[in-house]
């Protein structure tokens, strides 16, 4: 794969934009070799014979500037800068040069374009006022530029590793952040599940509770009956998603690609919630499991709205092929008075279209004169 020419460019441009920060490696590399320095600066000034102690605590001085830089580039190359102008009258030039020289590195690192190019005019002119004082002067000058390069180029290494790695901790804070993003959206499916599997069954057993006291023996059998086969559903549901959570590879128990044996389970649930079911089904071509487990999903989810919301009347279960597409409708009657002894989230309609529109269909959930109608579209390829 080929990289862009202006990809360099810009990188570059990256690790000169503003003012950089020293980190804690770098401080205590500085602050290690400054003491170091003021270490030998003192030694040289408790030794300097009586006409060099002047000198030597210039020296000592211009050292201790660096330290400036653990606060301020520009503060530090200003410091310096001025260092070199007095070092003129105090006839220590050429030292204070070196130690400007030294401060590339610094200046490279920290600074912004505008200060390295402030200190490459500053280095340039005392370069030359230096170079004049003497004979021998420029050839030590020479060597006080190639010391300015070589450290100016170190500290560009520097910024571009420092800038590298900014660009790495942001990379793995965005790497973070997608992996919460994507464990949240996991526990969301999970939530989903649970709410499309278990929420069903204990509509449906609770439903069903309620006619364990009556009169009729046969009622409370067939209540019996629907629990106990419901509460199973509902333990495969509860294995299915710790199979999930554990990474497991498993089949949804209770979800039948067959949409003929979807239908009839809802209308066996509805019958023995009391409802009279008008089943209308017409033979659909073979689909994926994925389509038959949202078809489904999609029927559970509509009776258990039947089961909480509607009002008494017939529920209609129509099934029909078009175009390749199989097209659920459920027709209940409208409640005249909303039910509240059941719990409601309110989402299942949502996640019912989300389910749908995952697999290239639509729904609609609507109000139709005295009715409410659920149509779920949703292609077999």
């Amino acid at each position: 794969m080929s990289t862009s020419p202006v990809a360099p460019v810009a990188r570059v441009r990256s690790w000169l934009r503003g003012a950089s920060t020293m980190n804690r490696v770098e401080r205590t590399a500085l602050l290690v070799l400054l003491l170091a320095g003021l270490g030998v600066g003192v030694i040289a000034l408790i030794v300097a014979e009586d006409g060099d102690d002047a000198g030597a605590l210039f020296e000592l001085v211009v050292t201790a500037l660096f330290a400036l830089y653990l606060w301020s580039a520009a503060a530090g190359t200003a410091s310096l800068g001025a260092a070199v102008v007095l070092s003129f009258p105090a006839g220590l030039p050429q030292q204070t040069l070196l130690a400007f020289a030294i401060a590339a590195i610094c200046v490279v690192r920290l600074g912004t374009p505008a200060l390295m190019l402030a200190y490459a005019a500053a280095f340039a002119v005392a370069s030359i006022a230096v170079a004049r004082e003497s004979v021998t002067a420029p050839a030590m000058v020479v060597g006080y530029l190639v010391v300015a390069v070589v450290l100016g180029g170190i500290g560009l290494l520097l910024r571009a590793a420092h800038a590298r790695g900014e660009r790495l901790d942001a990379q793995l804070a965005r790497a973070r952040e997608r992996e919460h993003a994507a464990a949240a959206l996991e526990r969301r499916r999970l939530a989903g599940d649970l709410h499309d599997g278990i929420a069903h069954d204990l509509t449906v057993i609770a439903l069903h509770a309620q006619l364990l006291d009556d009169d009729d023996v046969e009622v409370r059998q067939t209540a019996q009956d629907t629990i106990r086969l419901t509460a199973r559903n509902a333990l495969g549901d509860l294995r299915y998603l710790i199979e999930i959570a554990d990474d497991g590879a498993a089949e949804a128990p209770g979800f039948s690609p067959d949409p003929a044996a979807a239908v009839r389970e809802a209308a066996d649930t509805l019958e023995a919630a009391g409802y009279p079911v008008d089943v209308e089904t017409s033979a659909l071509p073979r689909a994926p499991r994925r389509v038959g487990v949202v078809f489904a999903r999609v029927l559970r989810e509509c009776v258990t709205n039947v089961l909480k919301h509607a009002g008494p009347g017939p529920v209609v279960l129509t099934v029909q092929a078009r175009d390749a597409h199989a097209e659920l409708t459920v027709r209940n009657a409208l409640p005249a008075v909303r039910r509240d002894d059941l719990p409601s989230a309110g989402t299942g309609v949502d996640r019912m279209g989300a389910r749908v529109r995952e697999l290239g269909g639509e729904l609609r959930a609507a109000a139709e004169a005295d009715e409410w109608v659920v149509v779920a579209r949703m292609p077999l390829a």
